[in-house]
């Protein structure tokens, strides 16, 4: 299984309020490309930025929220103004995966079964003309957001291998800090036993097996996602944005 360096300068973004702020810059293509740095982000919730982090974030063009209404209205996003442009983009159109004994591979299942438009609407708004440099986030910056952008880094051309281990980088970042948000969040909800470990897990082959079954289904991801209202047109302009020196 392919590793990456979660200390590369520039990758994490400490912020404060923060916990799972990520550049996905630097990682190659199959092609002989590398993606290109400040360009695309990928984070958990924004709610709790300072001042000095959202000045941090200031050069973003898009930021694209992919929570639920509810989650929104408990953690309102930061910013003001006309830039970024705040896209709201919900995976699961207000029907969180809460139920007991869930598993996360299930939830994972039921992204790629039954929120492909949803999806793929989150990567067509990143393909948009003036769209980057953006930021994908969700609550905790790793199930949503992960799928998202192993979406987008595989139209971009990264192996399948490097986007499982971006996606497990999370796993350094979400400790203790990141879960007592969560119990405070979530306090009296009555969510279900074992909640919590589904709030930090992020196993490599989780995402890996969340690509395989769409090219299983699809032949490939683009195929899944011109399937689901793409156009040949918009993932070549995500390419093109994304990846510098091939």
């Amino acid at each position: 299984m392919t590793t990456v360096d979660s200390a590369i300068p520039g990758r994490h973004l400490p912020l404060t309020g923060t916990h799972n702020v990520r550049d996905v810059g630097g990682y190659p293509t199959r092609d002989g490309g590398t993606l290109r740095w400040h360009t695309l982000l990928r984070a958990d919730g924004l709610s709790r930025l300072d001042e000095a982090g959202i000045a941090r974030l200031t050069g973003l063009r898009t930021v694209i929220d992919l929570r639920e209404q509810d989650e929104r209205e408990q953690a309102p996003e930061p910013f003001t103004g006309d830039r970024p442009v705040l896209r709201w983009c919900p995976v699961f159109d207000g029907r969180l995966p809460a139920q007991p004994g869930l598993e996360l591979a299930r939830i994972y299942e039921r992204m790629v079964d039954e929120c492909g438009a949803r999806l793929t609407a989150a990567v067509r708004a990143l393909a948009e003309p003036e769209a980057l440099p953006a930021l994908v986030h969700c609550t905790a910056g790793k199930d949503r957001t992960g799928v998202v952008i192993a979406l987008a880094l595989s139209v971009a051309g990264v192996a399948h291998d490097v986007i499982a281990a971006d996606y497990a980088l999370t796993s350094v970042h979400l400790g203790e800090a990141f879960l007592a948000d969560v119990r405070a969040r979530h306090a009296g909800m009555g969510l279900p036993q074992g909640y919590e470990e589904l709030a930090v897990a992020c196993p490599p082959e989780l995402i890996l097996s969340t690509l395989d079954r769409i090219t299983a289904a699809h032949g490939s991801v683009e195929n899944f996602l011109l399937a689901h209202g793409a156009t040949r047109e918009e993932l070549t302009a995500l390419r093109t944005a994304l990846v510098e020196n091939r």
